[in-house]
């Protein structure tokens, strides 16, 4: 049996369609559906079942993917067998937020870089929501992310970091009139926001809801970045775990609106699946992580 048709079956219900998968490992999209069809024949089921333009696995499929995913796991270990502290290889895949890729974890990949500068690695951002579910399913080998108290059986967790949350405003701002200690308001201005299921909107949405706040506008922007650009150049106001906007802050470009959230807390938290492999890669990666460990505002 081929292992790469087991990739490439793996890819497919990761993307969610045979051209992803094509995209993804750069195939054409027939050898995607030949390497499919092969290990159909060989395993002498169906796997997919296409719906229109949407495919699912078959119930043959779903029973096979624990098996599917074993095989893959122990071909992992022994194509990285001589791997060693000093001398690491292979690949390690890291699902995590874009708030904490950016502006919390550089330091930490500069280290494992330097110690493990011939491992691939790759980098998927993703929902704090989302993560759970690949490293459920051998997506991820590891999750860095905002704890959003979803709980596996398999899964390892582990806090790492604590962090406040801000709500803030360009420089110019009058903050006077954004009280959000005050019920039944509507607020002249528009709210940034690039990601809606983040569970730090979650908490402000709660919080404007319990209060009845309004806001006259809602933007949603592409990146956090753009969302700092808006916000300092006076156009709305938006919220984030408050390192986002360390530098911002300290340069006086934008400043924080006092709320009920500056009371709040959220933790960053890593998670692996205790039934896969542990690589040598995902073994240092977690030292760094456990290392750096702390209370983080």
């Amino acid at each position: 049996m081929d292992t790469k048709n087991l990739v490439t079956f793996k890819t497919i219900l990761e993307t969610g369609s045979f051209q992803g998968a094509a995209r993804k490992l750069s195939y054409a999209q027939s050898t995607v559906t030949a390497q499919i069809q092969q290990l159909e024949q060989e395993l002498n089921v169906k796997l997919f079942d296409k719906i229109g333009r949407k495919i699912t696995l078959t119930q043959a499929g779903n029973d096979l993917l624990p098996a599917i995913d074993q095989l893959l796991d122990t071909y992992h270990s022994m194509k990285n067998y001589s791997n060693n502290k000093n001398e690491l290889r292979g690949e390690l895949h890291i699902a995590i937020p874009e708030s904490l890729l950016t502006y919390r974890m550089q330091s930490i990949l500069k280290q494992f870089y330097e110690k493990a500068p011939n491992v691939k690695l790759y980098l998927k951002t993703l929902n704090c929501y989302k993560i759970p579910y690949e490293i459920e399913n051998g997506y991820a080998d590891i999750g860095i992310y905002y704890d959003v108290n979803k709980k596996s059986e398999h899964i390892v967790k582990k806090k790492i970091w604590s962090h406040s949350i801000s709500i803030i405003a360009g420089a110019q701002k009058d903050v006077a009139v954004l009280n959000f200690s005050e019920a039944n308001k509507n607020f002249a201005t528009s709210f940034l926001s690039n990601d809606s299921q983040s569970i730090y909107q979650k908490h402000f949405e709660r919080m404007i809801k319990e209060s009845n706040i309004t806001f006259d506008h809602r933007i949603e922007a592409g990146s956090i970045e753009s969302i700092k650009r808006c916000v300092i150049n006076d156009l709305g106001i938006a919220v984030f775990p408050t390192f986002v906007f360390e530098e911002e802050l300290e340069n006086q470009l934008i400043q924080k609106i006092p709320s009920p959230l500056d009371r709040q807390k959220i933790d960053t938290i890593y998670s692996y699946n205790q039934k896969r492999w542990m690589s040598p890669n995902l073994k240092y990666f977690i030292e760094l992580l456990d290392s750096s460990a702390e209370d983080f505002e």
